[in-house]
């Protein structure tokens, strides 16, 4: 019971707890699927395979360009020394097409010898993932590079017997008993210069 002037209490309300809203779906509607990791036997195997012409052909055409930026930054260092020199007089190298050609050809031969006898490939090669090795699957040594070299500078469409070769070789190849072969994998036997029995 209460008093005429009191008011009853009011109902105590329901404690209502608020439904939890749905999250975004992800991936678009699902979790991202963990990424898959092939095994080994299941990857593609092309180490030591002989290279194709496209490939040399790509890989040589990036030399061309790493050698002409070569040139061309040995050109700018000559002309700053020559300003420095003389500033007053000075004036850009002029030198002819055949001395040009000249430097070009030795820069060229240089690096394609170093490159070969020192890692095994050039940049492009790298790029590529391709390798120079000699016939027992080696790395050349620092007179064969220097006569691959030679010949692939004086003889640069030797490259194109490739295309027309079983075992994928150019004439220089042919020549020196020399191989380009696939080299992808980081630590690999070629890389170490282990003998490779199949290029023979």
């Amino acid at each position: 019971m209460t008093a005429p002037n009191e008011r009853a209490p009011a109902p105590r309300r329901a404690d209502v707890t608020a439904a939890p809203r749905p999250q975004p779906a992800t991936y678009p509607w699902h979790a991202a699927p963990e990424p898959r990791q092939l095994a080994a036997a299941d990857r593609p195997h092309v180490d030591g395979l002989r290279a194709g012409i496209v490939t040399r052909a790509f890989a040589n055409s990036i030399d061309l360009v790493v050698v002409l930026v070569l040139v061309a930054g040995g050109y700018l260092g000559v002309a700053a020394v020559k300003y420095l020199a003389a500033p007053r007089s000075f004036r850009f190298p002029a030198p002819g097409f055949a001395f040009a050609l000249l430097v070009i050809c030795t820069v060229q031969g240089i690096y394609f010898t170093l490159a070969w006898a020192l890692g095994g490939r050039t940049y492009g090669d790298q790029i590529l993932g391709i390798r120079v090795v000699g016939r027992r699957g080696r790395k050349l040594r620092l007179l064969p590079a220097l006569v691959r070299a030679f010949l692939c500078v004086v003889v640069p469409i030797g490259l194109l017997w490739v295309a027309v070769s079983r075992h994928n070789r150019s004439l220089q190849d042919v020549l020196l008993r020399t191989s380009v072969v696939y080299d992808w994998s980081p630590g690999s036997a070629l890389a170490r210069g282990s003998a490779q029995s199949s290029l023979s």
